[in-house]
């Protein structure tokens, strides 16, 4: 970017970034003229003279050390080092400097130190605009002959904090502009956007992540050395910064809790064995190990636990200990006596899953299982209770309300007896469609599951905005409980009878009628309760 000895001079894409700046170098001129020192004044001069674009157009600079950016108090000293690399016979030098509050620094006292063969000038503070301080430096050679500073050059700036700055207190300090070259009419000057240098006192701390980046609880199928058990246990780390790092050392502790070997990235862990794997993050911060398992229709159930951990420092400089647990679990499916088992998308695109037993012995509960692929399953929710040993009809329900972005979700329910001992239904399709169109007709679905205990969906339509009551009754004709009155838009609605009346009483077994009035439609079906 080029400076003429007149703004008149300047480049129009220059004038919109300085006008500011122009101001304050023709008042800090002004001052320096004031202060009647030699040095002073030919210092000044020099320096704010005009300036074209020079041999050092192609200087970068960079932030060096900086004294102290965590924990800053009142009155400290903050020395930020600037690198300087490619100098060609710089014996003019002008930093311009910003902070975000002026109350929280005491500008007056900022310097310039290390400056090779050029002499500093205390800082001199905007009048207009405190928060900017004007910094700098010469080399008076009157005759002509010094070299000038040639090469990399490493200066320091001196910002001093006010007596009201806490530890608490944030703060920015940010170059604005830098300015350099052999003499006042040959200077290169760098702008913030060209800089990018900025420093942060008492940032907020920010702390290294190691994160799951696979299913934390996997159930699969033993292989038949096809690999279709394989499943991948994976992290991503990202360091204080917030960034992907690589190369960081992560711990994977596996443990074989289960009857069966199994191989972790091709090598054999035996049953009840422990090992530690050590991978090292890739340049995306990701790290995984591969575990499988192999068995046949006699192979007992084999789970691994695995544990991946990792040790980084936060951005005060604290060591972490991170973290993320595992669960792998393969078996041989051992089918569930079930007498249904489906599931639906409800209106407020949730599934809905239901389940019917003809008597349970043992039973823990139900733990469900999903898959987008029908491959690799994770458990969903919390167990649904089972009732240990009943010789009746029972129904149940599970609701999944976090559903994957996916075409087609895939479940399967793994009943746990009280002895440890588990068996697993089929494996169920439910299509997440888009939510579909409005209804185009009243209508009024049969429940489901039916017969049913404890409870039953019954599902109906309401084409047009209308006044709706959905009621059960006995085959007497007695009114034994209002699900729905009031008015409802169109859509498609699920309700839940849980068998009981309106005062909470159970009903008794038998047949029951529901019945669906929506302006002047009018259905009636029947449905069968079982204890």
């Amino acid at each position: 970017m080029r400076m003429g000895p007149r703004f008149g001079g300047v480049p129009s894409h220059y004038r919109r970034e300085v006008p500011r700046r122009m101001k304050a170098q023709e008042k800090f001129r002004m001052q320096r003229l004031r202060r009647g020192a030699t040095l002073a004044l030919a210092l000044s001069l020099a320096l704010i003279s005009g300036a074209f674009a020079g041999d050092n157009a192609g200087v970068t600079f960079s932030i060096g050390d900086v004294s102290k950016t965590a924990g800053v108090g009142a009155g400290e000293t903050i020395n930020i080092e600037i690198d300087a690399v490619g100098l060609v016979s710089v014996k003019r030098l002008r930093v311009l400097v910003s902070v975000n509050n002026a109350d929280d620094f005491t500008l007056a006292t900022t310097s310039m130190t290390e400056t090779g063969g050029m002499q500093a000038l205390p800082g001199l503070v905007d009048s207009d605009d405190p928060s900017l301080v004007d910094i700098g430096a010469a080399e008076l050679d009157i005759l002509g002959t010094s070299p000038g500073t040639n090469g990399d050059l490493t200066f320091t700036l001196n910002l001093t904090t006010s007596a009201t700055f806490t530890a608490d207190t944030e703060a920015t300090i940010t170059i604005e502009q830098i300015s350099l070259g052999p003499t006042s009419s040959d200077l290169d000057v760098f702008t913030a956007d060209d800089l990018g240098l900025s420093v942060t006192l008492n940032p907020p701390v920010s702390d290294p992540t190691l994160t799951a980046s696979s299913v934390t609880d996997v159930s699969a199928d033993f292989s038949s050395g096809d690999g279709a058990g394989e499943v991948e246990v994976a992290v991503s780390f990202a360091d204080a910064s917030g960034g992907a790092a690589g190369g960081q050392s992560v711990d994977f502790d596996v443990t074989n809790n289960g009857a069966e070997s199994i191989t972790i990235d091709g090598d054999e862990l035996a049953a009840g064995s422990s090992t530690t794997v050590t991978v090292d993050t890739d340049d995306s911060g990701d790290a995984s190990i591969a575990l499988d398992s192999e068995g046949d229709p006699f192979s007992g159930s084999t789970s691994a636990s695995v544990t991946a951990s990792t040790s980084a420092d936060n951005s005060e400089g604290t060591s972490l200990d991170l973290s993320v647990d595992f669960s792998v679990t393969w078996d041989i499916p051992v089918p569930a006596e079930l007498a249904d088992f489906g599931g639906a998308v409800t209106p407020q695109s949730q599934v809905v899953l239901a389940w019917a037993v003809p008597s349970q012995s043992n039973n823990l509960g139900w733990e469900v299982f999903r898959s987008v692929d029908n491959d690799a399953f994770d458990r969903v929710g919390d167990m649904v209770s089972g009732e240990g040993t009943v010789n009746e009809f029972r129904t149940y329900e599970f609701l999944d309300e976090e559903l994957p972005v996916a075409d087609f979700v895939y479940y399967y329910l793994r009943q746990v007896d009280f002895d440890g001992s588990v068996s697993r239904s089929q494996t169920i399709e439910v299509a997440l469609t888009p939510m579909q169109a409005l209804p185009t007709a009243m209508a009024l679905n049969q429940n489901y599951p039916n017969p049913f205990n404890p409870e039953t969906s019954i599902r109906f339509d309401v084409a047009t905005e209308a006044t709706v009551s959905v009621r059960i009754f006995d085959v007497t004709g007695q009114v034994v409980r209002t699900l729905v009155s009031g008015t409802l838009p169109a859509g498609s609605y699920t309700e839940l009878w849980d068998g009981r009346t309106d005062a909470g009483v159970r009903v008794g077994s038998g047949v029951y009628f529901y019945e669906l009035k929506a302006g002047s439609f009018t259905s009636m079906k029947k449905m069968t309760f079982v204890q």
